[in-house]
């Protein structure tokens, strides 16, 4: 049965709080190297967060203009001249692409002497669709480059607090077999080393999901704008027949 002193102690520790420092130093080894390793993996989380949320903000604003700009009426080359300093847009950068391999291939048929008319119309639309999708894919790539150690980290921070807490658990139970009480102020030191290890691991892992999927959603937005962009400018392609 609890006595009354212990009820209050517990009543003391909980009104106080958990104390994260204390229950680390007083931990075993198995469980602060997992405490560690998720720490780390916390660290470096908030680290790609923060830069990836500069990188994408960069990436919006600028994209948002440049749609803004290609709707409007006016000529491809004034667009092209606009799109090259837009360097953080994806999709800017693959138009600037798709339009410098039209500028240039047609250049090169006019200079062999061939006409850019009828079926050859079809094939440079082709080029410059080919350029504009390889272009795309390259940017979406630097923009998911290190998104896959947020996905690692909010798919397996949880799982590795939940070893630290078997872990803890199992040495609750060890004490108890080895002192043979079972009171709460025997074991509750153990179960609350027991369940730190899975409060870090979610601390690492909420945040890592959140930020992963928003991050997911802007990837997404870049693509469709991207597969907006290159409908509209190889159907104006194939319509003025260069």
């Amino acid at each position: 049965m609890v006595s009354l002193l212990n009820l209050n102690e517990i009543a003391i520790s909980v009104n106080g709080g958990v104390d994260l420092v204390e229950s680390f130093k007083n931990s075993s080894m198995m469980v602060v190297f997992i405490m560690t390793l998720l720490i780390v993996f916390s660290v470096i989380s908030w680290a790609i967060i923060a830069y990836k949320f500069v990188q994408y903000r960069k990436a919006m604003i600028e994209t948002e203009k440049f749609v803004a700009v290609f709707w409007k009426n006016i000529s491809h080359d004034e667009i092209f001249q606009k799109s090259s300093k837009m360097k953080e847009s994806p999709v800017a950068m693959m138009f600037a692409a798709g339009y410098s391999e039209l500028k240039e291939t047609r250049e090169s048929w006019e200079g062999k002497g061939i006409a850019v008319i009828g079926s050859k119309v079809d094939e440079l639309a082709q080029n410059v669709e080919r350029t504009m999708k390889r272009e795309s894919q390259a940017r979406v790539q630097l923009l998911e480059n290190r998104l896959q150690f947020l996905a690692t980290t909010a798919s397996a921070s949880p799982f590795i607090g939940l070893l630290g807490t078997v872990y803890g658990i199992m040495n609750a139970f060890e004490e108890i077999g080895r002192t043979g009480s079972a009171t709460l102020g025997s074991i509750a030191p153990h179960i609350s080393e027991a369940l730190v290890t899975t409060a870090f691991g979610l601390i690492a892992a909420i945040p890592a999901t959140i930020f992963y999927n928003y991050y997911l959603s802007l990837l997404a937005k870049f693509e469709n704008e991207s597969t907006n962009i290159t409908a509209d400018f190889i159907n104006q392609i194939k319509r003025s027949n260069v």
